[in-house]
């Protein structure tokens, strides 16, 4: 036993003294600022991974550089008193030929400070700075991809980037795509250029922990993307400060084929975001997002602090791909949150057909500081295809939470202030089934303004609410709209009234808020659910004249009355393509044609379920552009 174990001692001690330094000033590197060091950095890159790994040194001094590209067993150690500068000659950066499929290959970028692909056990440490120059130079917005990236890590496992500074990048800054196992550890990260400056993005990556870092930027802090197919999971982000963030704090979208599982925020703070939300969980290109927590979590001044969100946009990661299914949004937990100088309503919203399922909010206080004016609570309007961001809904009928189309909605203990001279109720729930609220209070400027609202609502339990300031009614109910209402010791002041029913508001034109010329409608056939339908028993044959070229999504206007998903296939100019109808109230399929059109031309859709029994009916068919070459 003795013998085995100096023999395990003598094998680390020997791979440990195989791994040498490199310093790159003795392969000719200047660090004066002016000279190019990229070939010097470069080659001591190389002559450590051909030592099976090492620590390549920077020492003191500003290294101008291109290009650089990490290798395996490679620890990129960046000294107290170092920069790596980023050349402003596009010639000095390398076009690297990227093989991983992703949305972002080509589109957003072809330049990198540094890159890796399927490297492993690879590191950037150390005190110095990585300066991307980004705010004299790169100044034109688009086309994105004419602006280098910082650092793009793909495929790569086993990765530390510790204690650096990234500073000025002039497109996203530290881009992790499909990696795997990845610590981040004390980073300072801040931009100040404009257009598509990301702080860090996590795009369809697994087992992640971003710790003790602090973000400041023009766009997006922390972002969790999926541009593959690639679920974006087990993700860890924790004891992290983020200010003056002119994108969200912690996001994830808007990019979401691969969709979201398995995150946890905690330990954080943010400050200072002017325009957008604290935290943005949005999915909107088919992918999954489940199993979220955010945890103890204060925010000082931000526009939004949380806004949660399945669209269908839909939009294809590559050529030859679209997306065929929508999947779930569920199991998010927010807990000990504490905001102050809010200004927009907080909001949850789901789509017609699909709603957002098990949201619990616990310990949740806010302080509002801006008023805004409202719109009728029957006029918010879906914009179910658009590009997903909380400022997408304004004038909210709500100044602290406003939930539309969720099921199972829990929240306890929850404490909302509202500005002076505030006219909306707190809370305004709209499609909302199977809903708790227990212990929630909120103020109340307008004696005949509600505290909570509630509409097309069913299964609601309201116990020990009450309001902060003086109103006559503590609930309002929108006449014969809402069922199955439960109260429970809910407190209320002399003269209060525990509920008050108003007349019902008519929801009008839904489906139709989205732009194209290009429209069928059913129009003879049963009534189902006030939509003249085709029952998909029979096959539909839909004849087009198509008058638009580029990108097309043909949306079926869908309804499914069975509980089990059903697959319909679309045939049309010799090509098939399928999607799932998983849901049983009217919503939209958007299918992105994988035909391309030039010019002007009749098309001939044929629309028929898998199952000979099918329960899928259609009442609508549109066609609309999508706008694929768009950039978030």
């Amino acid at each position: 036993m003795k013998k085995l174990s100096l023999l395990v001692i003598s094998y680390i001690v020997f791979n440990i003294a195989s791994y040498g330094q490199f310093n790159v000033k003795t392969f000719g590197a200047k660090g004066d600022g002016v000279t190019l060091d990229t070939r010097a950095i470069q080659s001591a890159i190389d002559k450590a991974y051909a030592n099976k790994g090492g620590v390549v040194d920077i020492p003191p001094g500003t290294y101008k550089i291109g290009s650089l590209i990490l290798k395996d067993n490679i620890e990129l150690h960046i000294q107290s008193g170092a920069t790596l500068l980023g050349s402003a000659n596009y010639k000095d950066y390398t076009l690297v030929n990227q093989k991983y499929e992703s949305r972002t290959k080509d589109l957003y970028a072809k330049y990198f400070m540094i890159f890796a692909e399927g490297a492993k056990n690879i590191s950037i440490t150390g005190a110095g700075t990585i300066y991307g120059n980004g705010l004299k130079h790169f100044e034109e917005v688009r086309p994105q991809n004419l602006r280098p990236f910082m650092i793009r890590l793909v495929n790569c496992e086993n990765v530390i980037i510790r204690d650096v500074k990234l500073l000025e990048s002039a497109n996203w800054t530290l881009h992790l795509l499909a990696c795997r196992e990845v610590n981040i550890d004390g980073i300072v990260l801040e931009t100040k250029g404009e257009g598509n400056r990301d702080g860090l993005d996590i795009d369809a990556c697994q087992k992640v922990k971003v710790s003790n870092s602090r973000f400041s930027t023009t766009d997006d802090a922390i972002v969790m993307k999926a541009t593959s197919d690639e679920v974006c999971e087990n993700i860890t982000i924790t004891n992290c400060v983020i200010f003056s963030s002119g994108g969200s704090g912690v996001k994830t979208g808007t990019e979401s084929n691969g969709g979201f599982r398995n995150i946890t925020v905690s330990n954080c703070v943010m400050k200072d975001i002017p325009r957008h939300a604290g935290i943005e969980l949005m999915t909107v290109d088919g992918g999954v997002m489940q199993n979220i927590l955010l945890d103890n979590i204060t925010m000082d001044n931000v526009a939004t602090p949380f806004f949660i969100r399945l669209g269908i946009r839909l939009r294809p990661y590559k050529r030859g791909q679209y997306v065929s299914k929508i999947e779930d949004v569920k199991d998010i937990y927010i807990n000990n949150v504490s905001v102050i100088n809010a200004k927009l309503p907080s909001s949850i919203i789901g789509l017609h057909s699909k709603k957002i399922k098990n949201v619990t909010i616990s310990n949740y206080t806010v302080r509002y500081n801006d008023v805004q004016p409202s719109m009728p609570y029957n006029k918010v309007t879906f914009q179910e295809f658009d590009y997903p961001a909380a400022m997408m809904f304004d004038k909210l009928p709500a100044y602290a939470i406003y939930c539309r189309s969720v099921e199972e909605l829990h929240l306890q203990n929850v404490i909302m202030y509202a500005a002076e001279n505030e006219h909306r109720p707190a809370i305004t729930l709209d499609r909302v089934s199977n809903a708790e609220l227990f212990s929630v209070k909120a103020s109340t400027k307008k004696v005949n303004t509600p505290m909570i609202h509630l509409r097309n609502s069913d299964n609601i339990v309201a116990a020990f609410c009450r309001s902060l300031d003086k109103n006559n009614t503590l609930f309002e109910t929108e006449e014969n709209t809402v069922t199955n209402l439960h109260f429970s010791n809910n407190i209320l002041q002399s003269s209060q009234a525990e509920i008050a029913k108003v007349a019902a508001l008519p929801d009008p034109g839904i489906f139709e808020d989205f732009d194209t010329e290009l429209k069928y409608s059913i129009k003879e056939g049963k009534e189902v659910e006030g939509f003249i339908a085709h029952d998909l028993k029979n096959p539909l044959k839909i004849q087009m004249d198509i008058n638009k070229s580029g990108a097309l999504q043909l949306c079926l206007l869908a309804l499914n009355e069975s509980s089990k998903p059903e697959k319909i296939f679309i045939k049309y100019g010799g090509i098939e393509q399928e999607f799932v109808v998983n849901w049983n109230d009217w919503g939209w399929a958007p299918v992105s044609l994988l035909k391309g059109y030039d010019k002007k031309q009749p098309e001939v859709f044929e629309i028929r379920s898998a199952d000979p029994n099918s329960a899928v009916k259609i009442s609508k068919a549109y066609v609309r552009y999508q706008d694929i070459g768009f950039t978030d």
